[in-house]
């Protein structure tokens, strides 16, 4: 049964003033006898009448400040600040082949109107070089030249099998004067992201606005000398190698000359190479080298884009006045009062994101810091606190009660206020991609900097981008050079501040998110949203315990997790296909330690790949359809086994197999009727009618079971599958042996 809501506002102003009505007669002991409007007193009564009816009213409004203490009791985030959208430039010179340096806080913009800038937030070194061929060696194969892959848009697997060495060359041509040592090669790596169930936010191959976003921060935390959270503390897959130097004679580089966005091509990034002096007119090499490589899925290079560089719709402006400055003049000229307000110069109205620093100087002549607070309501008289608002770009100070009045000591020289804020923000920010120039109507991957002799010799060298400099002149070295730029990605994560009722709701879904790690599907869930991964199944096995199969431990939780592997149109066929994914051991340690920080007490949490085991399936067809017994391969029927085989194959796919296409069952049991059955299935799909007979199952070295369920052991998945399409003359009617 479902409770009415609470109402406290039941009483209206009639129902009010008919009760204190009815009690006049009482209260007065007869003595009050004209009870109409006409009478002061009755007149009075309804003026309270009114005002209690007010008062009432309230009950039923939660302020901003209740919202705020409850949910910092709670221990949810109070209403997030305004956010300043993200996105990649690729930087353009307007002479070709001239170097050319962009200082932090050089400002872009796609969009004429006031306020559309994005800015640098760290300088980039824009190198006069353009990217050539691209070279992999995976594994023990020869190398192969993969250019004409990514111009026809292919993506290029990056890696071998799962622990086996590569080797990516990406040559290069430095045009021009060529630059000095010490240049910074800004290089974007786009990853193409594996299609599958799991990944229903968009098309196959998108890049997700939270991949960028997860490497916008890593660019933060990088630039101030701090790990990226969660994200960065996730060991990398492979130990990556780069070398610099002429064609074939390439050198690797000094530690500390490497900074990798990608965490180890875990995911999209920049990679920022400090190079060499390299004269003008010469071919070298960037050569990429991953040893002991433990990738769950080899990562596919989708795009290339040098001279790349994060930018944010956020303008930071430092101000530092003395006693003679207009912001100082505006505290110390009005009076100690309540609610002082402070408005920030440089029109901060509507585009006040958030304050990283304000500190006053005081009577006493100590500098003191102030804090940012959501509310007031919380802070004593002593606290140094404020709040921002955002629509009239103002901070607003307490009133002695509930935060300190600020007074500015103006006595002496030097600096009175120091103060860092940002200015921008909003979803006016957030836009598509600038479309990839095309070369005789193909798309090239290598965006605008490639130049194939005899793939794409009509490339032009360079093409201006749709954005424009709007910094200043001195932004740029040297300053009379102009250029463009061009977004490869999409512009996203800009938002105006959140609303105490949107806060409310995000406390709700908060609330209903899995925390602790009690039952099964808490591990589960908590190993899938583990940050910094990419993961498509989790599976816990209560009481499991690694070494000890056959028997029960109490306390002990096993979690078998699977990464994600391609699984698009035409993945099963591909040369870096990979049937039975296996997770890395940075991934196995960041789930581990998600989980472990969420178990309960006493209970011990391990966390595996999944247990595979040999499975063997034998499909038997008319001879009549397949002539040709167990075993052999021939011309006739070679389609029909080939429906076949892929069917079944994917049917026991432990990322996209079973009845419902996310997975088998972890520990789900072999029947030959549903094998029949996908079997049936696919052949109709493909408008064959012929019949299957009979399906075998073995498991291990155990002979074929054709009746009989075939069970497999708790947690484990099929694999490898080897499938057999076999011929027999038995007649339709007769029962299989």
């Amino acid at each position: 049964m479902t409770l009415p809501p609470l109402s406290l506002d039941d009483l209206t102003w009639q129902e009010l003033t008919d009760a204190v009505r009815s009690r006049i007669p009482a209260e007065s002991a007869g003595r009050w006898t004209l009870h109409s409007p006409l009478d002061p007193g009755v007149t009075l009564l309804e003026l309270q009448a009114y005002v209690l009816e007010q008062q009432v009213f309230r009950l039923d409004q939660v302020p901003d400040a209740v919202v705020h203490a409850v949910l910092r009791l709670l221990g949810i985030p109070g209403p997030a600040p305004a956010t300043a959208a993200v996105t990649v430039l690729q930087v353009v010179p307007s002479r070709p082949g001239a170097l050319l340096r962009v200082r932090a806080g050089a400002s872009f913009s796609r969009d004429p109107r006031p306020g559309a800038d994005f800015f640098v937030e760290r300088a980039l070194d824009v190198l006069p070089l353009r990217v050539t061929g691209l070279a992999v060696r995976a594994g023990q194969e020869p190398e192969r030249d993969r250019t004409a892959d990514l111009v026809a848009g292919r993506p290029v697997p990056l890696a071998g099998p799962f622990g086996a060495p590569a080797r990516v060359r990406l040559r290069l041509s430095v045009d021009g004067s060529g630059f000095p040592d010490g240049g910074e090669l800004a290089l974007l790596v786009e990853l193409e992201r594996p299609a599958g169930p799991w990944n229903a936010d968009g098309p196959a191959g998108d890049v997700p606005a939270d991949d960028w976003s997860a490497m916008a921060d890593a660019e933060a935390a990088t630039r101030a000398g701090e790990g990226a959270g969660a994200e960065a503390e996730v060991p990398a897959p492979a130990r990556l190698v780069w070398s610099y130097g002429p064609a074939g004679a390439a050198r690797p580089l000094p530690e500390g000359a490497v900074t990798d966005g990608t965490g180890g091509l875990r995911r999209s990034g920049l990679v920022r190479l400090r190079l060499p002096g390299t004269a003008g007119g010469t071919e070298a090499e960037v050569v990429l080298d991953t040893l002991s490589a433990t990738f769950g899925a080899p990562p596919r290079l989708r795009r290339l884009t040098p001279n790349s560089v994060i930018v944010h719709h956020a303008r930071r402006v430092e101000l530092t006045e003395d006693a003679t400055g207009e912001t100082v003049a505006l505290l110390s000229r009005r009076p100690a009062l309540p609610g002082l307000v402070l408005p920030l110069p440089g029109g901060a109205a509507g585009r006040l994101i958030d304050v990283e620093r304000f500190a006053l100087r005081e009577p006493d002549g100590g500098e003191r810091e102030w804090s940012a607070v959501p509310d007031l309501a919380f802070s004593g008289p002593r606290d140094r606190v404020f709040t921002v608002d955002r629509a009239f770009g103002v901070l607003r100070f307490g009133d002695g009660r509930t935060g300190r009045i600020p007074r500015p000591g103006v006595q002496g020289t030097g600096p009175v206020l120091r103060a860092a804020y940002r200015l921008g923000g909003g979803p006016s920010g957030n836009g598509g991609a600038d479309p990839v120039p095309a070369a005789t109507g193909t798309a090239t991957a290598l965006s605008a900097f490639v130049s194939l002799a005899g793939l794409a010799a009509n490339l032009p060298d360079a093409p201006p981008g749709n954005w424009v400099f709007t910094g200043a002149p001195g932004d740029l070295d040297p300053a009379d050079a102009g250029c463009t730029a061009r977004a490869p990605v999409r512009a996203e994560g800009g938002a105006e501040p959140e609303t105490p009722a949107a806060a409310r709701r995000r406390a709700a879904h908060a609330l209903a998110e899995v925390t602790r790690a009690v039952t099964a599907a808490d591990h589960e869930e908590l190993a899938l949203g583990t940050p910094g991964v990419a993961l498509a199944r989790a599976h816990a096995l209560v009481g499991a315990r690694p070494g000890h199969p056959c028997r029960r431990v109490p306390g002990a939780v096993t979690v078998l997790v699977l990464p994600r592997a391609p699984r698009g149109a035409g993945d099963a066929e591909a040369e870096d296909a990979v049937p039975l994914p296996r997770p890395d051991p940075g991934t196995l340690a960041a789930v581990r330690s998600r989980l472990v920080a969420a178990r309960l007490i006493g209970a011990t949490v391990y966390v595996t790949g999944p247990r595979y085991r040999p499975v063997r399936v034998r499909v038997t067809l008319p001879a009549s359809a397949l002539p040709a017994p167990c075993g052999q391969v021939t011309a006739q029927g070679a389609a029909r086994r080939a429906t076949v085989t892929a069917a079944l194959h994917r049917f026991l796919d432990p990322l996209v197999g079973g009845d419902d296409a996310t997975g088998w069952p972890f520990g789900g049991t072999l029947r030959p009727s549903a094998l029949l059955r996908a079997a049936e299935r696919a052949l109709a799909a493909a408008g064959d009618r012929t019949p299957v007979q009979g399906v075998g199952i073995a498991v291990d070295d155990a002979p074929y079971e054709d009746c009989a369920d075939v069970p497999l052991r708790p947690g484990e998945l099929p694999g490898p599958v080897d499938i057999t399409v076999c011929a027999t003359n038995r007649p339709p009617g007769e029962a299989a042996r």
